[in-house]
């Protein structure tokens, strides 16, 4: 019988505004005045609200752009993180509905312009003007920050000047707490590790500022290309624009703060937005600014256009609706399709967990690399999409797969940390340590604050038997990245393997709270449950996890324990439904031979013959891990099974070399019990259970029933796990 324990395996249309056009109607209850504002992805409408008697600006998302209630469900979780931030220079969402198919947003209208729009009419902006918009946008992001939110979008298209002067930021659509890794924004705002797949972070945002003071006194960017690899390869060869030489009559303090906050490196950029108030502040000489709203004076005459002579009323949110699943961390429709394909294709992968999402991208990345192939980033998510299906499937054709597109990334760039974690992961699994650790050792040496990397380490530190040294890494990754639940889960994953069901069974219930809808924690906790010889319960996290996605995986662990339970022909029954799901895995198989076996007389003969088709294709996976002590251990048991002792006994042999872990040791013990070696058998059993394996397992094993009553076993007979 198969070990039960788990195998750790948009856009805008423009950035100018928009003309206002009559387009009347009801969206529920509002009723719709004027549509000011149209964008890729939705419309900003002046609309009333009856409820309050009041205007508001409210902001539909297009038709189709949320899918289902999933969909919504992240897009309320968006709206109350927006709502959180209250600040006079921070427009926040007041409510969030839908109606007839179409969500929407709903905040205060505000009359005046965007700073793009000012732009377009004034010219440059001198120094004083610049650094007022720059003191109040660090007030608002200061807030937005001690929420523990992240903008990730500040530019000029979402600042606005009220009619009063006061200066709003707006377009909350990319604010993600605890979601960090995603390349977000928009592209010549975005800070130069972000493009490499840095974490989003205080200093992103403070240097999309620096960009956008850059630009309201040059009209220019610090650095513009058009395409993503290209931006990245600019900044990599640090060729981009020197304020000074754009505007030599800046004052000379007020250049230098610009110039920290675009600072490629992220530790020499200011560390607050207060710290970069008070040097905007004391670098012209202003001290503590006066909130009055400083006279708009264009330092530089240019051409008006007509239509933008007129007062312009928009709403605060105006721009493309951000806020959706799907649809927020999307860049601007400046940037080609192929990178908004990319940024849905990374979407997918960073929600691997959820059903489809991994199968999805895989052809957006190949589309992006087709379209532009010097896209670094589309390599390395396209091999990391490549590894995660290979731990999904254990298909081995997948290995190589990531293997190149990760070898492709590094052609193109070689300091980014993401691919050698990739690799570093790749290498792990496939046995191959020393190169796992050279690639873990890069990623650190690139990012030293990376938890992806910790965590792959922790990993490769419980495939070397070091065991003392896995925790504090997982710790590491959590302490650096506390809202991601790979860390928490992973190291669940750790105390399940090593026999502490009850606290893995606490960090899988921890792990569902970050993401409750991921079935493949559920399907942890239930093992977790299953270990600790909780039926019920895990029978009923079983249940959630085939609830969310009934694949393979979540199948075939009900099986094993309808098996646990003697409910032979149940559980053939999943696993043949298992199997159809998926017919590669060859543990599957395994696990259906081991039902049939028992189910009636003539099931050994039968059972022969899936044993037999487990180990072609355990033998496939074998030939692209040939240290995998979990794969070596699973094939000695199989060809112990059908009575091939030459080929089963250098296999257990090797397991047991390369690993000593309990459950490498029960499946050992099981193939020496069933190559009639009892005495081998006994003394593993007794390792396994002194590590911690479960008794109870022992106990429901049809196949260690004569070794359960030899006498040698009696000194483990009462032992609880």
């Amino acid at each position: 019988m198969e070990d039960p324990t788990v195998s750790i395996p948009g856009s805008h249309s423009s950035e100018k505004d928009f003309p206002a056009r009559e387009s009347p109607g009801m969206w529920g209850p509002f009723r719709l005045l004027q549509r000011v504002g149209v964008g890729a992805f939705g419309e900003v409408y002046r609309a009333w609200d009856p409820a309050l008697e009041r205007e508001v600006a409210l902001k539909l998302l297009l038709p189709g752009v949320v899918d289902d209630d999933a969909d919504y469900k992240a897009v309320l979780k968006e709206a109350r993180l927006m709502a959180r931030v209250k600040h006079p220079n921070v427009v926040s969402v007041h409510g969030v509905d839908r109606h007839e198919g179409r969500v929407g947003f709903w905040s205060d209208f505000v009359q005046g312009r965007t700073l793009s729009a000012l732009l377009e009419v004034q010219g440059p902006f001198s120094a004083r003007e610049a650094a007022h918009v720059g003191i109040e946008l660090c007030r608002a992001l200061s807030a937005v920050h001690a929420a523990g939110l992240l903008h990730r979008d500040v530019k000029a298209g979402n600042v606005m000047r009220e009619s009063g002067g006061r200066i709003l930021l707006m377009d909350f659509g990319l604010t993600n707490e605890g979601e960090g890794r995603n390349l977000s924004g928009t592209l010549q705002y975005m800070a130069p590790e972000l493009l490499t797949g840095g974490t989003a972070s205080v200093g992103s945002d403070l240097y999309a500022l620096g960009v956008l003071l850059f630009h309201l006194t040059t009209t220019k960017y610090p650095v513009e290309a058009s395409t993503l690899g290209d931006y990245h390869q600019a900044h990599k060869n640090r060729s981009r624009r020197n304020l000074m030489d754009e505007r030599p009559d800046l004052p000379e303090q007020f250049v230098r703060v610009i110039e920290t906050a675009l600072e490629p490196q992220p530790a020499k950029r200011y560390a607050s937005a207060g710290q970069m108030l008070t040097a905007l502040s004391e670098g012209l000489g202003m001290g503590s600014i006066s909130r009055e709203p400083l006279t708009v004076v264009p330092s530089k005459p240019r051409r008006f256009r007509t239509w933008m002579l007129a007062p312009l009323v928009l709403a605060a949110a105006a721009g493309t609706a951000y806020f959706a699943p799907g649809v927020k961390n999307r860049l601007p429709g400046a940037v080609s399709q192929s990178h908004r394909d990319y940024e849905r294709a990374r979407n997918l992968l960073d929600h691997y967990y959820q059903p489809h999402s991994l199968d999805r991208s895989i052809p957006l990345f190949e589309k992006t690399i087709a379209e532009d192939p010097k896209f670094a980033m589309a390599q390395a998510g396209l091999g990391r999409a490549y590894w995660r299906k290979y731990l999904d499937t254990q298909d081995a054709g997948f290995i190589q797969k990531s293997k190149d597109a990760c070898d492709r990334a590094l052609a193109l760039d070689d300091n980014l940390a993401w691919v050698h974690v990739t690799l570093g992961m790749l290498y792990t699994e496939t046995g191959r340590n020393d190169l796992a650790a050279q690639e873990l050792d890069r990623a650190l040496q690139l990012d030293s604050t990376n938890a992806e990397a910790f965590a792959a380490q922790a990993e490769l530190f419980r495939k070397q038997g070091r065991n003392s040294e896995v925790e504090p890494a997982y710790q590491k990754a959590m302490d650096l990245d506390p809202g991601d639940w790979r860390w928490p889960n992973q190291l669940g994953n750790f105390y399940l393997l090593t026999g502490k069901f009850d606290l893995a069974a606490q960090l899988y219930k921890r792990t569902i709270q970050l993401v409750p809808d991921n079935p493949r924690v559920y399907g942890n906790l239930g093992l977790a449950y299953l270990n600790s010889e909780h039926f019920n319960e895990a029978e009923i996290a079983y249940d959630k996890a085939v609830e969310i996605e009934p694949n393979y995986g979540n199948l075939s662990r009900l099986g094993v324990l309808l098996l646990l339970e003697g409910k032979f022909s149940d559980a053939a029954s999943m696993l043949k439904r298992a199997l159809d799901s998926d017919p590669t895995q060859y543990t599957g198989w395994a696990n259906l031979a081991a039902a049939v076996q028992w189910i009636q007389d003539g099931g050994k003969s039968k059972s022969r013959e899936l044993y037999l088709k487990a180990i072609a294709l355990g033998e496939a996976v074998r030939r692209q891990s040939p240290k995998d002590p979990r794969i070596l251990a699973n094939l000695g048991s199989y060809y112990a099974e059908v009575g091939v002792p030459e080929k089963s006994l250098p296999l257990l042999r090797q397991a047991v070399a390369l690993d000593q872990g309990p459950q490498t040791y029960y499946r050992v013990a099981e193939g020496y019990e069933l190559l009639h070696r009892r005495n081998d058998a006994l003394a593993w059993i007794g390792k396994a259970l002194q590590g911690g394996y479960s008794m109870e397992f022992v106990k429901r094993n049809p196949e260690l029933a004569d070794l359960r009553a030899d006498p040698g076993f009696a000194p483990y007979a009462h032992q609880s796990k």
